[in-house]
């Protein structure tokens, strides 16, 4: 009965396992939809702001850079609070520790997420700053304001003359590939083409005044897309593992729901063998009788 007891334990224990992998689950399967949802609803604006910053530059008679430029940078790496996510944050900590080198010039790093910064402290980067990565959509609508400041801030305190982000792009739910993209000065290919206008847009202010706004809200949007996608691959590392630790946890219940009746069999079987073994002695000492 003992051994009966214990395996019963197990398997609550378990089954209360389950149903917090299962919640877990569905939670990141919900996060996912919509963060991919939610970026999809951004690419316009972003593109806008991208058309708006190349005619602006355009016509305050500014180049815009290719990348090859060696120059010192801010990298922001971009990965997570919380864990149960797979390799999300080994994925982009991989990625920074390359980037000094593959740079090829001086490099700071910003870390957005506590569990990120200790990946990177473990392969011996100590980035400048460490931040809350906001761990729903709302958290990060609420946090922009704040993350942006503190980006520029880190921006112009650490000398850099570039920004790149560190991130995991967001290609498939359970599929996403870490990336190193240069944010400022914004690259050639990266800003949309301009667009064949029927008429000749209107500048309400001069070129450089409108710049300085441009730049400020281009790269606002590219941190908020950027939060959006590491959230996605975020939580679609988070489902992908769920799912395999749901699978796990479903073969290790059968295991001992296997164990369980196998114990019980035995228990009950041992039990009908004493009642027929006294039976029988009674019989026998009745006889004798």
């Amino acid at each position: 009965m003992a051994e009966l007891r214990e395996l019963q334990r197990k398997l609550d224990s378990i089954g209360a396992l389950q149903d917090v992998v299962h919640a877990m689950r569905s939670l990141a399967a919900v996060y996912v939809r919509r963060a991919e949802a939610t970026l999809e609803a951004t690419r316009p604006y972003g593109q806008a702001v991208n058309t708006a910053l190349r005619l602006v530059m355009e016509k305050a008679g500014l180049g815009i850079d290719r990348e090859g430029a060696e120059r010192p940078a801010l990298g922001i790496v971009f990965a997570s609070d919380q864990g149960l996510a797979g390799s999300f944050n080994d994925r982009v900590a991989e990625a920074a520790q390359r980037f000094p080198s593959e740079h090829g010039a001086p490099v700071r790093l910003v870390c957005i997420g506590h569990r990120g910064g200790a990946v990177l402290a473990l392969r011996g980067l100590e980035p400048m700053l460490v931040l809350n990565a906001p761990t729903s959509l709302e958290g990060i609508k609420a946090e922009m304001p704040d993350l942006a400041a503190r980006v520029f801030g880190a921006f112009q305190e650490s000398g850099a003359e570039e920004i790149h982000f560190v991130y995991n792009a967001f290609e498939s739910v359970g599929h996403s590939a870490a990336r190193v993209r240069r944010v400022l000065p914004p690259v050639h290919e990266a800003l949309e083409p301009g667009r064949a206008f029927r008429y000749e847009p209107i500048l309400t202010a001069p070129p450089l005044e409108l710049l300085d706004h441009l730049v400020e809200e281009y790269l606002f949007i590219e941190l908020y897309q950027a939060l959006l996608e590491s959230h996605a691959s975020e939580n679609g590392a988070r489902l992908t593992a769920m799912s395999a630790a749901s699978s796990n946890v479903e073969d290790r219940l059968e295991e001992i729901r296997r164990q369980y009746q196998s114990v019980r069999q035995d228990t009950i079987t041992s039990e009908l063998m004493d009642v027929v073994s006294g039976a029988e002695a009674l019989q026998d000492d009745g006889g004798l009788r």
